[in-house]
C-alpha cells in the first residue's frame, strides 16, 4: 500500500480518449518529498540508528479503460517509480475485467484483500513511518503480490479474495515470475508481523478472503479478514505466516474515530521452533478543523507472548490542503520497539505531495 496524504484531495490526469469514447487512457503521477528526523534510544541513551535526512518519491501512473463488445469492462493499470538504488522499476500492474458487480483481476496492487487501514487518519499510518515499531496496524496482503483476485459486490458491502501461487513474489516481480520458483532455501527471517517495507521470501502458496462493508449512508464502515501463507517445502516447519483483522470507523461529519485488531502468526526468525503470536490493537481519530486543515491522533499497542514488554505507539498529526499541495507534519513516539523494554523511538515526518 502507497504512502498516502489524505489532506491532498486533488488528483490530476491527462485522459486520451478513442474516436467511439469507449476507449480511455489515463496518465497522472505524483510527487512526494519528506524530511524525517528520527532518534533512537536504549535506556534512554541515543544510539547510533539515529537519522535526520530528506528523500523523495516519484511515482507514474498509467491506466486503460475499454468497453468490450461482449458487455464485460477491461481496465488495464500500472505504476512505476524510482526503487531504493534510484533505478526505475514497476511499482504496481494489474489487469482486469468487470461486469454487473464482479471483478476478476490478474497482477497485484489492484483488489486491495486483506490489507486495509483499521482507523482514520489525515497523514501516514504509523507503520508506514520509517523505523517506527515491529508490528503493523493492518495486516500485509498479498495485494503486494503477484496473484489472482476476484471481487463480488453484496448488499452493504464487498467481498473481496487474494490467492498466489507465490506469496513472496513482490508487486514487480520479472516477466513469468520464474526467478522466484525455486522450492528450497533458507526459512524467511522477515514476516507478515514486520513493517510495511519488508517483503517476506520463501514462502509458497496463500490466499486471503475480506468483507468491507458500509451502513448508515456510508457512516459507519469496516472490514473483517483472513490471511493464510504456506512455507516453501525445505524450509522451516514454523515459516507458515497467518493474520485475521477487524476495524470498525464512524464518520460523525468533523470527526471520525476507529479502532481495529490484527492477530498475527509466524515464526519469529530462522532458527525458531515455536510460532510468535503478536496481538495489535489500533485506535484513531481525526478531526476536519476547517476545509483545509485537519488533525488526527494514532495511538497502537502490541503485546506478544514472547516480549517483555508491550509496545506502544502513539502518532499526533496535522495535515493542510495548500491549494492542491498537500503537507503533513508528523510526530510519533514508539515505547518498548519489538517487545524490549526501553528500547524506544522519537520521530518528526515533515512531507509535501502534490498529484498530477
Amino acid at each position: 500500500m502507497k504512502k498516502l496524504l489524505a489532506s491532498t484531495a486533488l488528483v490530476g490526469a491527462l485522459v486520451i480518449s478513442g474516436s467511439s469514447f469507449a476507449d480511455e487512457t489515463k496518465f497522472g503521477g505524483n510527487i512526494e518529498n519528506t524530511w524525517t528526523s528520527q532518534e533512537s534510544m536504549v535506556d534512554g541513551t541515543a544510539t547510533k540508528d539515529s537519522k535526520d535526512a530528506i528523500g523523495n518519491d516519484i511515482e507514474i501512473t498509467v491506466s486503460h479503460t475499454k468497453e468490450l463488445d461482449n458487455g464485460w469492462k477491461f481496465v488495464g493499470a500500472f505504476a512505476i517509480d524510482e526503487s531504493a538504488n534510484g533505478s526505475i522499476d514497476t511499482s504496481r500492474a494489474n489487469v482486469q475485467l468487470s461486469k454487473d458487480g464482479i471483478t476478476l483481476q490478474i497482477g497485484s496492487e489492484g483488489i486491495q484483500g486483506a490489507e486495509y487501514y483499521p482507523i482514520p487518519t489525515v497523514a501516514d499510518i504509523s507503520c508506514d513511518l520509517p523505523g517506527l515499531g515491529s508490528t503493523c496496524d493492518y495486516g500485509k496482503s498479498l495485494n503486494d503480490s503477484q496473484a489472482l483476485g476476484l471481487a463480488v459486490a453484496v448488499p452493504g458491502g464487498v467481498i473481496e479474495a487474494l490467492y498466489a501461487p507465490d506469496a513472496s513474489s513482490g508487486d514487480a516481480a520479472s516477466d513469468s515470475n520464474v526467478d522466484n520458483q525455486a522450492r528450497l532455501g533458507t526459512a524467511a527471517t522477515a514476516n507478515y508481523l514486520s513493517t510495511s517495507t519488508a517483503q517476506p521470501v520463501n514462502l509458497g502458496a496463500g490466499a486471503e478472503v475480506a468483507y468491507k462493508f458500509k451502513a448508515l449512508d456510508g457512516a459507519l464502515t469496516g472490514h473483517v479478514s483472513a490471511h493464510q501463507a504456506s512455507a516453501r517445502e525445505g524450509v522451516l516447519d514454523h515459516g507458515d505466516q497467518s493474520t485475521q483483522s477487524a476495524s470498525l470507523q464512524y464518520n460523525f461529519g468533523t470527526v471520525k474515530v476507529g479502532a481495529g485488531r490484527l492477530l498475527s502468526k509466524s515464526a519469529k526468525d530462522a532458527t525458531s521452533t515455536t510460532d510468535r503470536e503478536v496481538t495489535t490493537d489500533s485506535f484513531g481519530i481525526t478531526l476536519a478543523a476547517s476545509d483545509d486543515l485537519s488533525l488526527g491522533v494514532q495511538y497502537k499497542e502490541s503485546s506478544s507472548d514472547e516480549w517483555t514488554s508491550d509496545e506502544k505507539v502513539t502518532a499526533v498529526s496535522a495535515a493542510y490542503n495548500f491549494g492542491g499541495v498537500g503537507f503533513s507534519l508528523t510526530y510519533a513516539q514508539n515505547e518498548n520497539d519489538g517487545g524490549t523494554t526501553s528500547k524506544d523511538q522519537e520521530l518528526v515526518v515533515f512531507r509535501t505531495k502534490t498529484a498530477f
